[in-house]
């Protein structure tokens, strides 16, 4: 358990006197930002928000409703995100991806650019491209007759996609391994200074002049709970298509550059799709931007473990040695020797998942031979009333431990983020299995 994670990506600033606000509002006839330079400091609208809405069980808590914080959650076993997302109540979880019309760049062997969107992309590559001819007979596997598709992925592989080296700052050539839909989500356009613009989701990572980051960390996105921009609170320079340099022997390369991002719109919700890329950079130009590929629970990870290129516990979880109590209140042990058993099944089950892949296997085929605790990373987006209703279903002692956890590490962000409620929780309702107000 000590590899999880919860890190705060964006939080709305003075959550304390936007809940003072509103509360205020709801019992006041005047209009309550007429007397804004009168509002109590963040101190003290956290103690009268405890002391007359909280304290005083008056049924009303919409307020708590308003301020909104995003988590970045990290390495936990997949079973408790499901957990987790079974129960939810106000709480979204995201995964990273494009907009349909966002423009993936690839190069011809003649040097000239070639842009596809990336919804054409992920047709081409589900359902293949347009035959010229028609077909005049049922084909070989009982076809009907007339115009159709033939499966283009052997050629969109072998496409030369635009990646950049991360060591030298030149763009490089990279391959297509997959192209995925991820759903409707919402989606945001990055308005840069030079005119370029990318809609993604909050937590599509950007390369930045501070490195890797979601979109939402990197320009500090603050948003309400309908998902409309609050505020932008930091600077923000994107690594984008390259300018021309000379290198010995007088070869032309193009090396990143960044410029500024100067406005973030929420555009609505959309359908989205991703990338990924083979070896060994993981990222492609996405109108004009360098982009993270996809980062999936399968795929190369699995692979690397049977490969020994990466430790088997940083990519699935085992509990730890010790002694539990299972669902009847019955005490066991889980020794070193079932430990290692354990470890040696998801090694082997690594192995096995690499020769299905070899033997042609589609990854959606394959994935259900991997163990079901593989670890997961995820954005939680939630407000003040949903993130202790969270805890109110998960911080109990009967809760799955690694559940718990979760919970303990949420409890210290909520804590940093909004102190005085927080406190109130942990002294009035934590562990109690009570719904929160």
């Amino acid at each position: 358990m000590d590899k999880f994670r919860i890190e705060t990506i964006a939080a709305m600033p003075n959550p304390q006197q936007v809940i003072w606000a509103a509360m205020h509002q709801d019992y006041s006839e005047g209009f309550v930002w007429d007397d804004n330079e009168q509002f109590p400091n963040e101190q003290r609208a956290g103690e009268l928000i405890v002391k007359h809405l909280l304290m005083g069980d008056r049924g009303h808590y919409g307020p708590l409703e308003h301020p909104q914080i995003v988590l970045n959650v990290g390495y936990f076993p997949h079973s408790m995100m499901q957990q987790v997302r079974t129960h939810r109540v106000g709480v979204s979880f995201d995964v990273q991806c494009l907009a349909a019309d966002t423009e993936i760049t690839f190069l011809r062997s003649s040097g000239s650019l070639q842009k596809i969107k990336i919804s054409d992309l992920y047709d081409l590559w589900e359902n293949g491209e347009k035959a010229l001819r028609e077909r005049k007979i049922r084909g070989r596997n009982n076809e009907p007759p007339g115009t159709y598709r033939r499966n283009c992925k052997k050629r969109l592989k072998k496409m030369r996609l635009r990646v950049l080296n991360e060591d030298t700052g030149n763009f490089e050539i990279g391959h297509i391994r997959d192209v995925m839909y991820s759903g409707i989500q919402p989606v945001y356009r990055l308005t840069l200074e030079d005119g370029k613009t990318l809609d993604s989701t909050e937590n599509h990572r950007l390369l930045t002049t501070e490195g890797w980051s979601s979109m939402g960390e990197a320009v500090g996105l603050i948003t309400d709970s309908n998902h409309h921009v609050v505020t932008v609170s930091k600077d923000c320079f994107v690594l984008c298509n390259g300018v021309a340099i000379i290198e010995p022997p007088l070869i032309q390369k193009l090396k990143a550059h960044p410029v500024k991002v100067v406005r973030v719109e929420y555009l609505g919700l959309q359908p989205t799709y991703d990338i990924e890329t083979t070896d060994p950079w993981h990222n492609f130009v996405a109108n004009g931007l360098v982009v993270h590929n996809s980062f999936r629970y399968t795929g190369q990870r699995i692979i690397d473990v049977a490969t020994s290129k990466r430790d088997i516990e940083d990519v699935f979880y085992l509990r730890p040695i010790g002694k539990y109590t299972n669902r009847q209140g019955k005490r066991y042990t889980y020794t070193e020797e079932q430990r290692n058993e354990d470890l040696e099944w998801c090694l082997a089950a690594c192995k096995h998942y690499q020769k299905r892949i070899k033997e042609g296997l589609s990854e959606e085929h394959a994935r259900g031979l991997i163990p079901f605790d593989a670890r997961q990373h995820f954005v939680l987006s939630c407000n003040v009333r949903s993130l202790m209703h969270l805890l109110d279903l998960r911080w109990k002692k009967d809760a799955q431990l690694e559940a718990q956890k979760f919970c303990e590490l949420l409890y210290i962000q909520f804590e940093e983020w909004c102190p005085a409620v927080a406190q109130w929780y942990k002294e009035n309702r934590a562990k109690k299995a009570k719904l929160s107000p």
